[in-house]
């Protein structure tokens, strides 16, 4: 299939958008790009602010459609994480406390403690809001589509959002953290509701 050339993705969002040079088959993103000319500014292990900054460093106006792959709203944001330095995927990867739980280097033991005595729920879903808020200021102008994979789709009332959670906990995977079923339909489902946005 050739690409598209005239229709324009950007795709922002956590490790579940990421391809990798290794991926033993096509992830979603990677199908995607086979259909349209795709732009992937994903990271794994990234926080929805982290999200924000990258979608400001881009300028929309060069693109179609913006695609945005929420991550957790309970990844918290650190400057610089040591704990990844040396890995191609992880370098500007924040926090979320199933990283740092078994580990005993001082790093994930400080995050630990931060998770124990000071963490709070309500704050994290109160920061994420508003992120999520800017993000919809920032990209009014544009197509959208947004995107999950966790538990956290009623946190914001995106009008386009895709819940992948139950697909992901039925399917999960080494690529994008899927397998290869979950995957196609993660894709499929995205080209449909790409083709309705931009028809």
């Amino acid at each position: 299939m050739t690409i598209n050339t005239k229709i324009k993705l950007a795709i922002f969002g956590d490790s579940f958008g990421v391809s990798r040079d290794e991926d033993e088959f096509d992830s979603w993103v990677t199908r995607l790009s086979h259909d349209y000319s795709v732009d992937n500014y994903c990271e794994s292990g990234i926080s929805q602010y982290k999200i924000l900054q990258n979608i400001c460093k881009v300028n929309l106006d060069c693109y179609d459609c913006v695609v945005i792959t929420h991550t957790s709203p309970y990844r918290v944001y650190v400057p610089y994480n040591p704990l990844h330095q040396d890995t191609q995927y992880h370098k500007n990867c924040d926090i979320i406390f199933a990283d740092i739980d078994q580990r005993l280097d001082k790093f994930s033991i400080a995050c630990q403690q931060y998770f124990k005595y000071i963490f709070d729920i309500k704050y994290a879903t109160d920061i994420h809001v508003m992120i999520c808020k800017e993000i919809a200021q920032l990209c009014s102008h544009k197509k959208m589509l947004h995107i999950t994979h966790f538990k956290n789709d009623n946190i914001y009332p995106f009008p386009e959002l895709l819940n992948f959670h139950l697909l992901f906990l039925k399917n999960p995977g080494t690529v994008a953290h899927y397998n290869k079923k979950g995957n196609e339909q993660v894709y499929q489902t995205v080209k449909t509701h790409l083709n309705t946005l931009l028809s």
